[in-house]
């Protein structure tokens, strides 16, 4: 891309918006086709859970690099569908820690596994080595642009 001419079909964020938003559409696809009522965006707070269970909102906002109003409505969401509790903090009562429930371990392994599944779809033709690439270069993007 000559960096003196501005093309929306070779911009950077374009492509990488359309590739995002494909790949969170057959995500979702993949989920509800299996029968699992979550969404790529509940899917990245479970996936922080399932990492470590118990954590407070702005944890996992942090880590999902999300604000935390859209984290609450999430959690708020996930609760109603049964995935997940908000329960007050033991040591420090004003805060909530937020932990999966039963059924959200139940779906750990096949969600999973539609994850991964999805990933193999969008990486299919691509080389180990030019995934690899691919992902050192998006690090590097997010890097530049904290």
């Amino acid at each position: 891309m000559a960096k003196d001419k501005y093309l929306l079909d070779d911009s950077l964020g374009y492509k990488l918006f359309h590739a995002s938003r494909l790949m969170s559409n057959r995500l979702n696809k993949n989920f509800r086709d299996n029968g699992f009522d979550v969404t790529y965006e509940q899917w990245q707070i479970l996936s922080r859970l399932y990492e470590k269970d118990g954590q407070t909102q702005n944890q996992l906002a942090v880590k999902n690099e999300r604000d935390q109003p859209s984290v609450s409505r999430l959690v708020d969401n996930m609760i109603k569908r049964g995935l997940v509790s908000r329960l007050a903090n033991k040591a420090d009562k004003r805060i909530n820690l937020i932990y999966l429930t039963d059924k959200a371990r139940e779906m750990k392994n096949d969600l999973n596994a539609l994850a991964l599944k999805t990933i193999d779809d969008a990486s299919g033709t691509i080389s180990r080595e030019e995934l690899e690439i691919c992902l050192r270069v998006l690090d590097q993007v997010r890097e530049n642009l904290k």
